[in-house]
């Protein structure tokens, strides 16, 4: 049996699903090294995990490097972090196979600087013909211009356990205001700033149209001042783990995602399983290479004119049509399910070392 290591950011719920599926297929050794295992930022609750790991702030470099040593395949999802730039020097020196899977390069840092840093930073990889998994089409192109051709690419999107959303069921079509979700951190990142000041002259003109925020962060009391202004519109749900969100989702239309930046978009693919239509921008993240005129609206990111225009024809959208594209949206989902994602990775696993001999 091949022993693979995966060493990626910390534990995030839908990533330790993928993890545990992984490790109980059989056809791997799997091993993962986290960075951290939990961020201060993050409310999530840390999962249970039942694959077999490490970390870099709490186990000894040499147990590490012992893992690099043992593996037939390292697939590296960062290169930030010092411990994680000494395994990847140290798995180049070993001129055995590795590959880096992450999100599309430059909103860190300015281009040029990121550029700078990341040649310096990912030296390993410009000096090998590693392979670059991206994640979505956006990603590997990025990868593609910076890496050149000399290496195999692969577009290999994130995935989750989807099947609390799939589960939600959605009958009544009868003609009412349609009701919005936002869900996410309140933060400008994810556009807040935008819906609300779209939502606030929309709401103060009459417009019939309704919508839960789902998320905490520095723009809470924006949304609590719109609530207490338009009570019957406007509802702050806070924080919410993630096996609550598809009761939540369940209340809603239609998702809004108005990101200036999101590296893969986890709440667009959520929002097409629940069978919402989803309104992205072409920021919000890789999972928006999936929303078409049929099942949601795309709009420039930070264009606060375009966001307004988009809210106002879903709010004159009948309930029934929006049903209609929430369905079509929830077909395209089902690519993104932690079990077709588990075959997507370990295909690519196998593929690197098969190419590699």
């Amino acid at each position: 049996m091949r022993t693979i290591v995966i060493v990626t950011n910390m534990p995030s719920p839908y990533q330790a699903r993928l993890f545990d599926l992984l490790a109980a297929d059989g056809r791997i050794a799997l091993r993962v090294i986290y960075e951290r295992m939990r961020a201060p930022d993050r409310e999530w609750r840390a999962p249970t995990l039942a694959h077999e790991h490490a970390c870099c702030g709490e186990t000894p470099f040499e147990r590490l490097a012992q893992w690099m040593r043992d593996s037939d395949l390292c697939v590296f999802g960062g290169y930030r972090h010092p411990i994680v730039r000494r395994l990847l020097k140290l798995r180049f020196s070993s001129g055995r196979p590795f590959a880096f899977w992450g999100e599309r390069f430059g909103y860190q840092a300015p281009p040029l600087l990121g550029a700078l840093y990341r040649r310096w930073a990912m030296r390993a990889f410009h000096a090998s013909a590693a392979e670059m998994w991206g994640v979505g089409e956006m990603a590997v192109a990025s990868y593609r211009r910076e890496f050149g051709p000399r290496r195999r690419y692969r577009n290999l999107p994130y995935t989750s356990d989807l099947s609390g959303f799939l589960a939600i069921e959605r009958g009544d079509a009868a003609p009412r205001a349609p009701r919005l979700l936002f869900s996410g951190a309140l933060i400008a990142r994810k556009g807040v700033d935008l819906l609300l000041a779209a939502l606030e002259r929309m709401l103060a003109e009459g417009v019939a149209l309704e919508a839960i925020f789902v998320g905490d962060g520095p723009l809470r009391a924006d949304v609590e001042r719109l609530a207490l202004r338009f009570p019957d519109h406007i509802e702050r749900v806070g924080f919410a783990q993630m096996e609550a969100l598809p009761q939540i989702y369940a209340r809603a239309d239609a998702l809004v995602a108005p990101s200036r930046h999101d590296g893969w978009g986890l709440v667009v693919i959520e929002g097409m399983a629940a069978s919402m239509p989803v309104l992205g921008s072409d920021r919000t993240g890789a999972a928006v290479e999936r929303v078409t005129a049929e099942n949601g609206w795309l709009i420039p990111a930070g264009d606060g004119a375009a966001l307004e225009q988009t809210l106002r024809e879903i709010a004159r959208t009948p309930i029934a049509r929006l049903r209609a594209m929430g369905a079509n949206g929830r077909a395209q989902s089902l690519d993104y399910r932690v079990e077709t994602g588990c075959e997507r990775l370990l295909e690519a696993m196998l593929g690197c070392l098969a190419e590699a001999l």
